[in-house]
């Protein structure tokens, strides 16, 4: 298991996101996005350390054990304690991801509006396993992704997924734009594919891997349709 690896597992273990770590960190979050992509450490190593409540020795080298451990002899990161109320909270975001020629990204971090609450049944037929600290709700702009996703539609997202993983809809960064596309692999390049016919399928190339972040992966669409009668 290398350095990447071990961020990504701390990381998912204290239920942080890549946005959440920068910001208590002090760094980008397309930094982060970076050293979960086979780095092979930082120069923040210790801070992140501590943040995510793991030992710097275990996260830099591997060695040792993961978590330091209290006088009660339990893991002493707050970031690990499990809710016992049964209810499984999802953030809404306040980001809109294009579905057009993408929106401008203004800052490395989002905040949280509001949050939706599901029974622990709910959530496991909705999102499967994945922990409520991975599923988000963001907002999509425009129309490149209609039939698929209309404007304005909410979307559950994944943002335990940072990496291209098979042919899906991802929210993700390129250069300096946010989008909710259609990534598919053909042959040796990502196409970047909207579902409305009347917009460009164009690609990510080899030489795009610094302007190319993958930040979360779609799961669910949320419509609210209303109709008025006065």
């Amino acid at each position: 298991m290398g350095f990447s690896e071990r961020l990504a597992q701390a990381m998912k273990l204290a239920g942080f996101t890549q946005g959440r770590l920068a910001k208590e960190v002090g760094m980008a979050q397309s930094s982060v996005n970076k050293l979960l992509k086979d780095a092979n450490g930082s120069r923040k190593t210790v801070e992140i350390a501590s943040v995510l409540g793991v030992r710097p020795e275990w996260l830099s080298t591997g060695e040792g054990e993961m978590n330091s451990i209290n006088n009660e002899g339990t893991s002493s990161p707050n970031h690990l304690k499990v809710s016992q109320s049964g209810i499984y909270r999802v953030d809404v975001l306040d980001v809109k991801a294009s579905a057009g020629p993408g929106a401008l990204v203004t800052s490395d971090f989002i905040e949280t509006i509001r949050a939706i609450e599901y029974t622990s049944e709910q959530a496991r037929a909705l999102f499967g396993n994945r922990p409520a600290t991975n599923v988000k709700v963001i907002t999509v702009n425009g129309d490149s992704m209609d039939g698929t996703i209309s404007p304005g539609d909410q979307i559950f997202v994944d943002t335990g997924v940072t990496q291209f993983d098979g042919d899906g809809v991802y929210i993700f960064v390129f250069g300096k734009t946010l989008h909710v596309k259609r990534l598919q692999m053909q042959r040796d390049r990502l196409a970047v594919i909207s579902d409305n016919p009347i917009y460009e399928k164009w690609y990510v190339e080899a030489g795009d891997e610094d302007r190319f972040y993958v930040m979360a992966k779609v799961l669910l669409r949320q419509t609210i349709d209303y109709k008025r009668f006065a």
